[in-house]
C-alpha cells in the first residue's frame, strides 16, 4: 500500500469507526451464571470455586432465578441480542433449563460450558427451552485435555457435544483454550470438530484467575501469528462461519476485509465494519453477581445490573467511554495504521500492563503498518 493510500485507509477506517461507535449497541453479553465448577481446570481465568463431581457441598449463588430473570429484561431493553450464559460451570445451577426458556422469548441463548454433566437427556431439556448455541471447551486431545479438566473429563465433553448434535441445538461448537502446551494439537482439533459435523473456535490462554502466575503457556508472538494463518486457511477450506478465532492482527493480511472496510459507501454497523476488538463498542459481561464488568477483565467493574438500567451504564460509564476512543491507544497501537479495524487485544494489554489502553503485547506485526516506522 503506498503513503497517500495508508492515510487515505486510515481518514476512511477512523471515520468509519467513530460512526460505528456513536451507533453502537449493548449486543453481546458474557453472564456467569455461578462462580462454582465442577473441575479444577489449570486454564481457569477466573478462579472458579471448586466444586468436585458428586460433592454435598451446597452452591451458594449470590443471583436467584427472579434476579437473573429480571437482569435479562433489564439487558433486553438496552438492545441485548444474544446472551453466552457461562459460569464457573452454568450446568450446576439447578435453574438453568427455567432461566434458558425464559430468555430465548426474549433473545438468542448460548451457552458456554466443559460439559461433563450434560447427557442427553439433559440436552434435550436445553434444546426444548430454546438454546440456539453452545461452545463446548475441548482443550486438546483427551491426554491434553484430561490434564487440563481432570481424568475422564474428554470422554465426557466428547459425548456431550454428539448430544447436542443429536437432540438438534442449531449451532454446536468446540472451544479450544490455545496455549503453549497443547499447541502441536490445533490441527488435529480443527479437523476433529470437522469430522464430527461441529463448528471450531479457538481462543488464546492469558495468564489470568487461577493461571495468573503461568506466564510460561501464553503462546508466543509467532505461534499467534502461525494459528491466525492457518485458520485463516481453514476458513476459506471449511467457510468462515464454521471456524471462528480473535482475528485481531490478521487483518493487516486481509485484503477483502480492508476493501470493505475502506469502502465509503458501506454501513458501519458491527456486519458491515470491522472494529476490530468489540468490548465495550458490542459487548459486555455480567458477573455472578449482577454487576458489569468492561473489557472482557471480570476486575473492571463499571455497574450493577440489579440497582441500575444497562442503558444508563452503557451510555455513562467511564471505562466504556475511554474504551471507545481508539485515540486514547498507546505505543505502537496507538500509531498504528489498523487501529480503528484491530484496536489490539484490550484484555491482553491489561493483563501484562495493568493499562486496558496500553499496546498489545501479543501482536506479532513488527511495525505499525507505515513503511517510515519499525
Amino acid at each position: 500500500m503506498k503513503h497517500e493510500d495508508m492515510q487515505d485507509f486510515m481518514k476512511i477506517t477512523r471515520e468509519k469507526y467513530y460512526r460505528a461507535v456513536a451507533e453502537a449497541k449493548p449486543l453481546f453479553t458474557w453472564f456467569s451464571l455461578t462462580d462454582a465448577c465442577n473441575l479444577d481446570c489449570k486454564y481457569c481465568f477466573i478462579d472458579a470455586e471448586y466444586h468436585p463431581p458428586g460433592s454435598k457441598e451446597p452452591i451458594h449463588d449470590p443471583l436467584s432465578t427472579k434476579d437473573v430473570c429480571d437482569i435479562i429484561d433489564n439487558i433486553y431493553e438496552a438492545g441485548t441480542e444474544i446472551v453466552m450464559f457461562a459460569g464457573g460451570e452454568p450446568t450446576l445451577r439447578e435453574d438453568l433449563v427455567d432461566i434458558v426458556r425464559y430468555t430465548s422469548t426474549r433473545m438468542s441463548v448460548a451457552m458456554n460450558t466443559n460439559g461433563y454433566l450434560l447427557d442427553e437427556k439433559y440436552c434435550s431439556e436445553l434444546a426444548a427451552a430454546g438454546l440456539s448455541q453452545v461452545k463446548v471447551s475441548v482443550d486438546g486431545m483427551e491426554k491434553n485435555h484430561d490434564w487440563n479438566r481432570g481424568e475422564g473429563s474428554f470422554k465426557r465433553v466428547i459425548d456431550a457435544v454428539n448430544n447436542f448434535k443429536r437432540v438438534g441445538v442449531p449451532k454446536v461448537m468446540m472451544i479450544m483454550t490455545l496455549s503453549s502446551v497443547n499447541y502441536d494439537e490445533l490441527e488435529t482439533m480443527l479437523e476433529l470438530s470437522m469430522s464430527m459435523g461441529v463448528d471450531f473456535t479457538m481462543v488464546e490462554f492469558l495468564p489470568l484467575g487461577k493461571a495468573a502466575e503461568r506466564k510460561e503457556w501464553t503462546l508466543t508472538k509467532d505461534q499467534i501469528k502461525r494459528a491466525q494463518r492457518y485458520l485463516v486457511q481453514a476458513q476459506k477450506r471449511y467457510g468462515w462461519q464454521r471456524v471462528a478465532f480473535e482475528n485481531r492482527y490478521i487483518v493487516s493480511e486481509d485484503e477483502h476485509c480492508k476493501g470493505v472496510c475502506m469502502d465509503p459507501n458501506r454501513p458501519a454497523n458491527f456486519y458491515d465494519f470491522c472494529v476490530g476488538c468489540i468490548s465495550g463498542l458490542y459487548s459486555y459481561c455480567i458477573k455472578a453477581s449482577g454487576k458489569v464488568a468492561a473489557g472482557d477483565i471480570m476486575t473492571l467493574e463499571v455497574g450493577d445490573l440489579r440497582k441500575e438500567r444497562l442503558k444508563d451504564i452503557w451510555k455513562n460509564a467511564e471505562l466504556f467511554k475511554i474504551l471507545r476512543n481508539r485515540e486514547n491507544l498507546k505505543g505502537k497501537c496507538g500509531k498504528c495504521l489498523y487501529k480503528y479495524v484491530c484496536g489490539g487485544c484490550r484484555r491482553r494489554a491489561y493483563t501484562y500492563t495493568g493499562d486496558i489502553m496500553a499496546s498489545d503485547p501479543g501482536c506479532w506485526r513488527e511495525d505499525t503498518g507505515y513503511p517510515d516506522e519499525g
